[in-house]
């Protein structure tokens, strides 16, 4: 090892041109990288996931389930590396998730799915639609449509004739979601006392109107040499060509459309409406990004189209306005984590050169931090992968550059050493390459040897699976390629750099902050190593208390980002009516924006209008945006906020909330499988007894401390009015199935016969009976129905109607039924509190034969970490004590190094507990990233004591010299991977939450280690090398 390392330093000193050629088209490859590199404000943590979106207008919840879900779910389950098949069925809908493996791509899972649907068979004009490729976190961007003369339905023609097309067409975009507004249809509104009098059914109606719109070709006529096409132009032009129809003769006179009906411009049943501040009724549109693509190009392409469709598109009184913008959150939260990356390296700089005293130490150790960063930036893009928030935080320059300053200060002071024995003329004079080589071989195993141990260290990290996998992977990947990018430049352009800047006048002066730190460690360590016993057991009782005292430590999955906007959620009782709905949601709208800190609320009740946000007209979601935190006058925190807004929405009864943010929201629901950051899953068949069961469930969990915002996910509640029809009555009359049943979808729900062209543009055409005779259940028993011999009778005599109360919506798992009680955990830690509400559960609930609970959502995916952390830890440990044994040649010394570990965690455990703040992932990485510090410093010193022992000294001189030989190199790494951390630890912008943790433990455990590496390891050292007969005092 000593040769390759002596190797590469040499061949880098020969050829220094060369050397800082490469360190040069480095520089440039990674600094293009970072300028295209997309930088993220959340991960998107979804493994690839096909989505089915199927309408069938009309039909209950279980009828759809039987025909559409089922069927499509059965085809699916032949799918390879699939994990999970989760649908949400209701009214009129069916939408189904296929979730795979992590690493599977998404041509692979797209083209299986595609092919299994092919061999489903679904009912006639039923089409299950396989949505683009997207995640949770895609939803990049939101505009409303306004206009002073336009009403809704216009507004919505120009949303899916012309600004759906452009916004499709931008690279990156996977979807455009209309939310809201009136589809545009032409209504042939039939008044059945006037079919009774011309004695024509509804039937007939719709197939005189659908044989009536085509054109056909009549192939060439040749006329003066020339080629004639021939073409019969039949399409409908006008409403008033759809009045002129003709369905039937009546003594010699034609019965037209317009003899039995109006037609009129109308509009489709509406699935759901948003409303903006004070307007109850707007267009919305939702720009979905594609999976994988860069947010900041992908918005800079969309805000440019949106422009040009402004200016020079839309008509003058039309105009998109944005209500969010992605880019806003990537804004700040990028300026909070490079504010605090740039004050990092600041305090890194200022702490080496207030060790050093030497300018050009400090430069070269100073220009090894952006090279480095490059150098990771470099390598992200070339795997493909994106920087975000979480591991663009945890950068730590004190751990990435610590190498350097060790290689650094160790050829200064050989160089100093130099000096003083050949006189500074004499040493001005000599090369110095030799000793540069010499010194920077032996230093440079201890620093390789270092940055693999600190590689190994986060090993873990690359392990983790799924959510926090992809949650934490581009951490490890950046600091892992960072670490690399140090060591590579430590060992090559360092010595360059010393060798052309050190090449002169090298003294070390008189340093009075190094001369401080050194007779604090001096005295602390005499009084130590006088005390050896006292100090040793003083030093392991803190210990054993520390890893007490860490059972209270709160857990956490992952801690929560401020996005700067609310996602509230609002379930009137299922029952409700859209209409009673949008009236409540325009009071809760309005004390919302009674809040000062608020900018706008945006609400959207029931679903959008490609199915795609399954949920009914009693289910409404609100985005808040609020202000910048510096504009809030009150000081208050978002939480106190969220109290205060939920304390005035708690007056209006029978209502229940749910708070979150609009990226979490969607993170947790796509993660859970269901509209809750926390749930537990009763499955079973029977909805009334899962409906039984859940409120038990409720009970048991609702007065458990920290669980907020529960409620049932609720299957039942939809209020149905059934036409149970009697065959034996049919036959009697002769009336088919077909028929009674066309006549009722016809007359009631509408039925598309045809579509009427405008342009490019086009439109349905219905048959619906006028509203003034479709209000009730007399209505419906009064509808003539057509019997085979030509006679018309009332449905009444064929049927009966009850009314009963169904299923809203059928929530799946894997091919089971289940229902959620959903929960969130507030003002607790997550652990604790679901280890209680699962005792009670499991202690007061019995389940029948068949039924089941699971618990879902963060908490699983925390359960899951840690198990793979319990895995993952110590393979990782037997890693580093390899390395160690290879780097020292022998178990004992190896043994020694990794008994400096604990005392890391003395510091980070009581971190934690001084600042409040949850044991979480993001805590762990912190926690791994130190051992990796502790360790390194443990070889420093061990290697110092063995060359002090190899010249002669004694066991006790040798530990002396060696703490103060090596008390600045160990005590300034400390202070810059600490200080280095300091403007991450105390930042409070948005963005700063997801760095918290992670600086927090590094720099409480970097103080105890710092400590106890200085003044008890050396102890330790001792006791493992002294002779038999020596005494511990």
């Amino acid at each position: 090892m000593n040769k390759f390392i002596r190797s590469i330093i040499a061949f880098s000193l020969k050829n220094r041109a060369f050397t800082f050629f490469w360190v040069g088209i480095l520089v440039i490859a990674g600094f293009i990288s970072f300028k295209n590199m997309p930088i993220e404000a959340f991960p998107d943590v979804t493994n690839t996931q096909i989505i089915i979106v199927t309408e069938w207008n009309g039909r209950s919840a279980e009828e759809i389930e039987r025909f559409v879900t089922t069927p499509i779910e059965i085809a699916m389950n032949s799918v390879q590396k699939k994990t999970s098949v989760r649908s949400i069925t209701m009214f009129g809908l069916s939408v189904i998730k296929i979730i795979f493996d992590d690493d599977v791509e998404d041509f692979f899972a797209r083209q299986q799915v595609n092919n299994q649907l092919r061999n489903v068979s679904l009912p006639e004009s039923v089409e299950p639609d396989v949505q683009p490729p997207y995640g949770p976190t895609g939803e990049v961007f939101r505009y409303t449509l306004k206009s002073k003369n336009r009403d809704t339905r216009e507004l919505l023609t120009i949303q899916n004739w012309v600004i759906d097309r452009q916004l499709r067409s931008i690279p990156g975009v996977a979807d455009l979601v209309a939310f809201g507004g009136q589809e545009k249809v032409y209504e042939i509104s039939i008044d059945p006392n006037r079919l009774a009098q011309f004695d024509v059914t509804p039937l007939e109606v719709y197939e005189a109107v659908a044989k009536s719109n085509l054109n056909v070709g009549g192939d060439v006529i040749e006329k003066n040499g020339q080629a004639y096409v021939v073409r019969g132009i039949g399409l409908l032009q006008s409403p008033e060509d759809i009045e002129n129809i003709i369905i039937d003769d009546a003594n010699g006179n034609p019965v037209l459309v317009k003899n039995l009906a109006e037609v009129i411009e109308s509009s489709m049943p509406r699935v759901g409406q948003v409303g903006l501040n004070d307007n109850d009724d707007v267009v919305e549109g939702i720009v979905v990004m594609r999976k994988g693509e860069n947010p900041k190009e992908v918005l800079e392409r969309v805000k440019a189209k949106i422009e040009e469709l402004n200016t020079r598109v839309l008509p003058s009184d039309v105009k998109m306005e944005t209500f969010y913008d992605r880019d806003n959150l990537m804004t700040y939260t990028t300026n909070t984590v490079m504010h605090n990356l740039f004050e990092g390296i600041v305090f890194v700089t200022v702490i080496v050169f207030l060790f050093m005293a030497d300018w050009r130490t400090t430069l070269i150790v100073s220009i090894i931090i952006p090279l480095s960063l490059l150098f990771a930036f470099l390598c992200l893009r070339m795997k493909g992968m994106s920087a975000n928030l979480l591991s663009l935080g945890a950068v730590d320059f004190g751990i990435i550059i610590d190498g350097a300053v060790v290689m650094v200060e160790g050829l200064f002071v050989s160089l100093d050493h130099m000096a003083r024995h050949k006189g500074m003329a004499n040493f001005n004079k000599l090369a110095k390459a030799g000793m540069i080589k010499k010194t920077g071989a032996e230093l440079g195993k201890a620093i390789f040897f270092s940055k693999l141990i600190i590689i190994t260290a986060l090993l873990p990290i690359f392990a983790f699976q799924k959510v926090e996998g992809k949650m934490f992977s581009p951490l490890a990947y950046t600091l892992g390629f960072a670490l690399i990018g140090a060591l590579i430049f430590t060992l090559t352009l360092v010595p360059v750099l010393s060798h052309l800047l050190l090449n002169k006048n090298v003294k070390e002066t008189y340093n009075p902050f190094v001369n401080i730190w050194n007779r604090m460690v001096e005295k602390g360590f005499l009084w130590t190593f006088r005390n050896k016993k006292i100090s040793l057991i003083t030093a392991l009782i803190l210990l054993a208390v520390t890893l007490f005292s860490s059972k209270f430590l709160g857990t956490e999955f992952l801690p929560q980002l401020n996005e700067g906007a609310l996602w509230v959620e609002a379930k009137l009782p299922m029952s409700s009516s859209l209409n009673e709905t949008v009236k409540t949601v325009a009071t809760l709208r309005k004390e919302l924006q009674s809040f000062e800190e608020v900018n706008g609320v945006l609400s959207q009740t029931g679903r959008s209008n490609d199915g795609t946000d399954p949920s009914g007209f009693y289910y409404v979601q609100m985005q808040v945006n609020l202000k910048p935190k510096e504009e809030w006058k009150r000081k208050i925190s978002l939480d106190e906020l969220v109290e205060e807004m939920d304390e005035k929405l708690r007056n209006y009864q029978g209502i229940v909330y749910n708070y979150s943010q609009p990226i979490i929201d969607n993170v947790a629901e796509s993660v859970a499988g269901i509209n809750a950051s926390n749930a537990i899953k009763i499955y079973g068949d029977d909805l009334d007894d899962l409906d039984e069961i859940a409120g038990r469930v409720i009970e048991q969990i609702k007065d458990v401390p920290g669980i907020k915002d529960v409620g049932i996910l609720r299957n039942l509640g939809q209020p149905e009015i059934s036409v149970v029809l009697d065959r034996e009555r049919m036959a009697a009359y002769g009336v088919t199935i077909a028929d009674a049943q066309a006549v009722l979808e016809m007359a009631f729900g509408g039925k598309t016969v045809t579509q009427k062209y405008e342009g490019e543009k086009k439109f349905d055409v219905r048959i619906r009976y006028d509203k003034d005779y479709r209000k009730d259940e007399r209505d419906i028993a009064n509808l003539k129905v057509p019997t085979i011999h030509g006679a018309k009778i009332a449905l009444k005599e064929i049927c009966s109607i009850e009314t009963i109360s169904g299923p809203a919506f059928i929530y799946r798992d894997n091919t089971k039924r289940f229902i959620g009680v959903k929960f969130s955990v507030r003002e607790r830690d997550l652990g604790s509190t679901i280890e209680e509400a699962q005792k009670k559960v499991s202690d007061n609930i019995n389940l029948p034969v068949g039924y089941s609970v699971g618990w879902t959502g963060e908490f699983e995916n925390q359960v899951r970490a840690t198990k793979r952390l319990g895995e993952v830890v110590p393979i990782s440990i037997i890693g580093i004590f390899v390395l160690l044994f290879i780097m020292f040649g022998n178990v004992k010394d190896s043994l020694l190094v990794l008994a400096n570990v604990p005392f890391a965690l003395i510091g980070g455990i009581l971190a934690l507990h001084m600042t409040g703040i949850n044991f979480g992932i993001s805590a762990g990485v912190g926690f791994i990233a130190l051992f990796g510090i502790c360790i390194q410093n443990g070889v420093i010193l061990i290697s110092e004591f063995h060359k002090n022992i190899k010249t002669k000294l004694s066991l006790n001189e040798s530990i002396i010299e060696g703490v103060k030989v090596r008390t600045r190199p160990v005590v300034m790494t400390a202070l810059m991977a600490s200080i280095g951390l300091i403007p991450a630890a105390t930042s409070t912008g948005i963005g700063s939450e997801s760095q918290k943790p992670l600086a927090v433990v590094i720099i409480g455990g970097l103080i105890t280690a710092t400590v106890l590496t200085l003044l008890v390891f050396p102890i330790i050292f001792w006791v493992f090398n002294k002779t038999k007969h020596e005494q511990i005092r």
